[in-house]
């Protein structure tokens, strides 16, 4: 009703406002305000009793080595989420106002999980290869870990940046050994001459008709296409939506389209093989590096 510049004009307010609140009734965080859950204690009993008679019964024989860390597994990961469960009531009873439950369940800052590792228990974690130690931190970053639970969770810090370095230096390599097999592929003809072709059957029940048009889209008929004696399409017609409307309309039995696959030279591809350039959606030029573009 009051126009754009009114209206921008009030949000710049509302936005100064919010800021100016926000600044004046921040928070802080101290260490007395990361509140321990009290039910943690027996808790974590209760589990270490339950590793103990698994323990046993795998010495003794009666449970498999597999089975018995699947089961110490789900033991910790049921007391941990217990814990979780807890936290939020605990702090609700507790300490409505406390800067780590409004931060966190706010939206603003910090998540459950987060703060389930503040006064929780930081639970199991995971070796450089993946899989689950089932030995778990059962201290939470309040408390303070122990060297062995430091190592342990040092395993998971580190695995993202690993990870990143090593993926990033195998698509490198990859892209460096496509690159280097195809790169003296170019459009050297317009028309190989070559008579065979790949044959794509629209009614045999297994193609969507969605895959059918991305299959047939851009590239160039091997053979006439006939309906009855009545020849809708001939060889070498560059593929449009028109043509392929038409197949899916006369319901056409079975297409034969030219590929790289089938062009008579192994050094080079020509046009009508290659089909439709992605970048202007036309034939593609003489000359163009299509070997370097597939490699890419």
């Amino acid at each position: 009703h009051f126009g754009m510049a009114y209206t921008s004009h009030i949000l710049d307010q509302v936005k100064t406002l919010g800021f100016q609140q926000a600044t004046a009734t921040s928070i802080s965080l101290g260490i007395d305000d990361l509140l321990t859950i009290p039910s943690k204690g027996w808790l974590v009993q209760d589990a270490e009793q339950q590793s103990l008679i698994l323990e046993r019964h795998h010495h003794y024989g009666n449970v498999h080595a597999v089975e018995k860390l699947r089961q110490s597994i789900e033991i910790w990961y049921a007391t941990s989420e217990y814990l979780r469960q807890e936290m939020n009531p605990n702090f609700g009873m507790t300490e409505p106002f406390n800067p780590v439950h409004i931060m966190s369940f706010s939206g603003a800052r910090g998540n459950a999980s987060q703060v389930h590792q503040l006064v929780g228990m930081r639970g199991l974690m995971s070796d450089p290869q993946g899989q689950m130690i089932d030995l778990p931190i059962q201290s939470n970053l309040r408390e303070g870990l122990s060297l062995t639970e430091y190592i342990i969770s040092c395993y998971g810090a580190r695995k993202g940046v690993v990870d990143t370095a090593v993926r990033t230096s195998d698509a490198g390599y990859l892209t460096r050994r496509l690159v280097e097999v195809v790169q003296y592929i170019f459009v050297r003809r317009t028309d190989c001459g070559t008579t065979r072709g790949i044959s794509v059957n629209p009614r045999n029940g297994m193609m969507p008709e969605k895959i059918f048009i991305q299959t047939l889209i851009g590239r160039v008929l091997a053979d006439n296409i006939y309906m009855g004696l009545r020849c809708i399409a001939v060889r070498n017609q560059d593929i449009g939506i028109g043509l392929i409307n038409r197949f899916i309309t006369f319901r056409t039995q079975l297409i034969s389209i030219r590929t790289p696959f089938v062009c008579r030279s192994t050094s080079w591809i020509c046009r009508l093989c290659y089909g439709r350039s992605s970048t202007h959606g036309d034939l593609v030029e003489l000359g163009e590096a299509v070997g370097i573009i597939a490699g890419q």
